[in-house]
């Protein structure tokens, strides 16, 4: 008999606001190859496209069951749990609000509920951890990020740490030295397993156009943003003033433009200022920079990295990161902060000219990113063939060390051993 996994979230598949929803997602539907996975989490009063099971209504809370491609959905609704916003504004206030109410109505639902164990991606079921250890069920916390911004988050994050039988963090460097001091004190029960991709969608051969040579491919794909053809820079993330240095790459853009004939589109929603900013240059540089401050669909996402010859990633922080797996499993070169996951997973050409993936720099400095943008525009008109070897170095990466079966391979016989160290506990 499968292996019953309870998988608990804000976001899934479309209920979503970035990488913890493509994440779940992949590892979700991986892990129907080990176990049986189901999960949980908020409605956020969203329409979804999955086939629907059945029903039930709780005193406060009501329960919808979906079939998801094989994975098993459950869906919690209320007046809060409904709110639109995944995460409602302001984050520390009514966002936990929102994940507090999700954590006390699993406690009014998870006995009706058929699971072996616990896992927790992030800190969002912390409410709930002491219900399922009266039910002896372990529980497997998995930090994609930590959120110290928010004081009320980071408060859960620390009961979460606290109380969970074991723990995965998504990035290496991001618990051994971002986060060093904080999971120092919990190192005998944390370990990283990396995330992943999935190299069959993120293809070139998968894309629009993708039988034509890269430039005309990159032509096309330009014009449809209304941008005539040129060495193309990328951005594709979510406009957070605290995570993702999206100021450190509008500032360094701006110089950037003024003196070369490229091309950029930056894609993302999030910080209004933020947002607004990018519109200025915009106006500032109409025949080269294109702002996208919407959500585009991830078919539409791989035909920007499809055609791109650069993405850049300017994070400050970066647990582990998708945005760097999705350009390299498209061929596209990553000019990213030498930080936490981009740090892991991409091998810099000033470390190694010929393994080089793309191209690291220090996080937070515009003129370090300015110089990086400049750097790899000229190895880009005078040798190539260096890019196009990083362009292949960076798929052949993906596609041997960054595969989801990895991963849930790895969260599997964790599973694994926590079911045998609870039945040596009872």
């Amino acid at each position: 008999m499968d292996m019953k996994v309870l998988m608990t979230t804000m976001e899934y598949d479309v209920i979503k606001v970035g990488g913890l929803s493509a994440a779940l997602t992949s590892i979700a539907q991986t892990m129907k190859r080990f176990a049986e996975p189901k999960v949980i989490l908020p409605r956020s009063g969203r329409a979804v496209p999955w086939r629907k099971l059945g029903s039930k209504e709780y005193p406060n809370v009501m329960v919808d069951v979906f079939n998801h491609q094989g994975v098993e959905v459950y869906t919690l609704s209320n007046v809060v749990l409904d709110e639109r916003e995944v995460y409602p504004e302001p984050a520390n206030d009514k966002a936990i609000k929102k994940i507090n109410e999700f954590g006390e109505r699993l406690i009014e639902v998870v006995d009706a509920l058929d699971f072996d164990v616990v896992h927790m991606h992030d800190f969002f079921a912390y409410r709930t951890m002491g219900k399922f250890r009266e039910m002896g069920k372990p529980v497997l916390l998995t930090i994609h990020r930590l959120h110290r911004e928010y004081p009320n988050w980071f408060y859960g994050e620390k009961i979460a740490l606290e109380k969970a039988d074991f723990v995965t963090v998504v990035g290496k460097s991001y618990y051994q030295e971002d986060e060093k001091e904080l999971f120092e004190k919990y190192r005998d029960k944390t370990t990283h397993v990396f995330n992943g991709i999935d190299t069959n969608f993120w293809s070139v051969n998968a894309s629009s156009y993708a039988r034509l040579p890269r430039k005309e491919r990159r032509k096309l794909v330009l014009r449809r943003y209304g941008l005539t053809d040129g060495i193309f820079y990328l951005y594709v993330g979510r406009f957070d003033p605290v995570q993702k240095g999206v100021d450190v790459l509008l500032k360094a853009s701006e110089t950037f433009l003024a003196e070369e004939e490229v091309r950029m589109i930056v894609v993302g929603v999030g910080d209004k200022k933020l947002e607004q900013w990018s519109k200025t240059l915009e106006e500032k540089f109409p025949s080269k920079f294109k702002a996208i401050n919407k959500l585009l669909k991830r078919e539409e996402v791989r035909d920007l990295y499809s055609s791109a010859d650069f993405a850049l990633i300017p994070s400050l922080f970066e647990p582990f990161g998708l945005v760097q797996l999705e350009a390299m499993s498209c061929e596209c070169v990553p000019i990213g902060s030498r930080t936490g996951g981009i740090k892991d997973t991409v091998i810099s050409y000033e470390e190694d000219r010929e393994k080089a993936t793309g191209f690291l720099v220090e996080k937070g400095k515009p003129e370090a990113l300015l110089q990086a943008m400049r750097q790899a525009l000229e190895i880009y008109r005078n040798s190539p063939n260096v890019v196009e070897q990083m362009r292949k170095n960076g798929r052949r990466r993906c596609e041997t060390l960054f595969r989801w079966e990895v991963s849930c391979q790895q969260y599997f016989k964790l599973y694994q051993k926590l079911l045998e160290n609870r039945g040596h506990a009872k």
